[in-house]
C-alpha cells in the first residue's frame, strides 16, 4: 500500500473533548495522528453556557439562582482542570499542544470557531450516539460538525 504521507499531511489537528470516555477516545486518535504527522494538537473543551433543566426549575425557589451559579462555575472549573491534565499529559508525550477552552450555547458552533481560528486541517471527535435515531432525537455535535467543516472530520467510534 502507498504511504499516503507524501499525498497529504495534517499539521493542525483539531480535537474535542469533554472527558467522556468516546471523546478520550477521538484524543488517542488525534495524538496517533499529531505525532504521526509532526502537527501540532488543539484540545478543544466546550462549557455548556446553558444550565440543564433541573438547574433551571432550582433558579425558580428562593436561592436558587445561587446554586444555578455555582453548578455553572462548578462545570467549568471540573473542564478546566480536566483540559489541564490532559494537555500536560500530552505533552509529557512528546506532542505540541494548544489549549482551548471555550464557553459556548452550540458545541458544533464553538468547535468549528477554533478550527477556523486555527486553520485547522483535520477534525477529530468521538461518536456519543449508537444509534441514528438516538443521534437525531437529541443531536449529534459530530454529526453537525461533519456536515459544516470545511475541513476533513474523523469521527471516532
Amino acid at each position: 500500500m502507498k504511504d499516503l504521507s507524501s499525498v497529504f499531511t495534517y499539521q493542525r489537528i483539531l480535537v474535542a473533548t469533554g472527558g467522556a470516555p468516546h471523546s478520550q477516545r477521538a484524543v488517542e486518535r488525534a495524538a496517533q495522528i499529531a505525532r504521526h504527522f509532526g502537527g501540532t494538537l488543539h484540545v478543544v473543551t466546550v462549557v455548556p453556557q446553558v444550565g440543564s433543566a433541573l438547574l433551571g426549575a432550582a433558579a425558580a425557589f428562593p436561592g436558587g439562582e445561587t446554586f444555578e451559579v455555582q453548578a455553572r462555575q462548578d462545570d467549568f472549573a471540573r473542564r478546566q482542570a480536566y483540559q489541564a491534565q490532559l494537555i500536560q499529559a500530552l505533552r509529557e508525550g512528546g506532542l505540541t499542544v494548544e489549549a482551548h477552552l471555550v464557553q459556548a450555547l452550540k458545541p458544533a458552533d464553538a468547535i468549528l470557531a477554533v478550527a477556523r481560528e486555527q486553520q485547522a486541517d483535520l477534525i477529530v471527535l468521538g461518536r456519543k450516539h449508537t444509534s441514528a435515531w438516538s443521534a437525531a432525537l437529541a443531536g449529534s455535535v459530530s454529526d453537525m460538525v461533519s456536515h459544516a467543516a470545511a475541513v476533513d472530520v474523523l469521527i471516532v467510534r
